[in-house]
């Protein structure tokens, strides 16, 4: 938070994140967004750490990927609409 530039992206980021978020919220249920957000997120935060930090991809976080994913599928096929 000491450099201008990148805390204004950070926190431009985040209020857009939210704003998004919000305008979902609008259509779909609470649970479904939500294990969207966070299976989304934590996928990123897995690929930037295998590409830029030079983690390992090992089959357990491969698999843990998968099942955030299958989490997700299920939620919202078990949501209101199906």
């Amino acid at each position: 938070m000491t450099r201008l530039v990148p805390t204004l992206m950070v926190v431009s980021g985040y209020v857009l994140s939210f704003w998004l978020l919000s305008q979902v919220l609008k259509t779909l249920e609470v649970g479904i967004v939500y294990a969207i957000w966070c299976g989304v997120g934590m996928a990123i935060v897995a690929v930037v750490g295998v590409v830029w930090f030079g983690e390992g991809l090992g089959w357990m976080k491969l698999c843990g990927l998968l099942l955030i994913m299958a989490g997700t599928v299920l939620l919202s096929l078990a949501g209101s609409g199906h």
